[in-house]
């Protein structure tokens, strides 16, 4: 089954949305910094289109692709003069652009060999001097088991981790109020968990230029994330 499906993409829109909207200013500085000032930005994993809302206010088109229909309806609504697709990393074809994004563990939820080739596609869509943008939860990102209960006015959500080697399970368990009803769901979600070595390597491999860093801008990432930012080589 697929993950966010509509209730948590629903809570996850309307209850977690911060993180994307305070890291988005941090996103457009690194943009800026790189002398991407305008252009395509693809927004891979884009969720409900809170990023995608924010680089569409500062100037940039946006294409966005999401493995959740649910997630791609949202952002549809919320983010409407974006264009936006049902699709997976590493499966879904990135078009000539000037920037990619992939905000939110994204990467950690697919496959590695999906993820190693993403980031070659990435290489090759990019214009010389392009940026891809990546937060990364690392292997020491989460401990060995946790479990909280967050909720709002018609909403809860449990979320219980736990982690082995550098594979983490989440089992999150939704009840949402719809119609005077509540209604209850349950997703496991598997991610996996990078060495910092490995992802540098495979950067680098790609031919990506690349940095590490520890937030976008005034955001900073949880203990154990990092955010990699990788540059193509400017033409001659």
């Amino acid at each position: 089954m697929s993950n966010y499906r509509d209730d948590l993409a629903w809570i996850h829109h309307h209850g977690f949305r911060e993180f994307a909207e305070s890291a988005a200013p941090g996103v457009v500085g690194l943009l800026h910094r790189a002398g991407v000032d305008r252009g395509l930005v693809v927004d891979a994993g884009c969720g409900s289109g809170v990023l995608a809302r924010a680089l569409l206010a500062a100037g940039y088109d946006v294409h966005g692709f999401d493995a959740s229909p649910s997630m791609i309806e949202l952002a549809r609504e919320h983010a409407s003069a974006a264009r936006f697709e049902v699709g997976r990393i590493g499966e879904t074809a990135i078009p000539p652009c000037d920037s990619i994004i992939a905000m939110g563990e994204v990467l950690n939820y697919a496959d590695p060999a999906d993820v190693r080739k993403f980031v070659v596609q990435a290489a090759t869509a990019l214009r010389p001097g392009g940026v891809l943008i990546a937060d990364i939860a690392e292997s020491d990102a989460y401990p060995q088991l946790d479990e909280k209960r967050i909720g709002g006015d018609d909403w809860s959500v449990i979320v219980i981790k736990e982690r082995e080697g550098n594979r983490l399970t989440r089992r999150i368990l939704t009840f949402r109020e719809v119609d005077g009803e509540i209604r209850r769901d349950e997703e496991v979600h598997m991610l996996t968990l990078w060495e910092r070595e490995e992802i540098e390597r495979m950067f680098r491999d790609a031919g990506f230029h690349v940095t590490r860093r520890r937030s976008y801008g005034s955001r900073r990432l949880p203990v154990g994330h990092a955010l990699w930012v990788g540059r193509t080589a400017q033409r001659l």
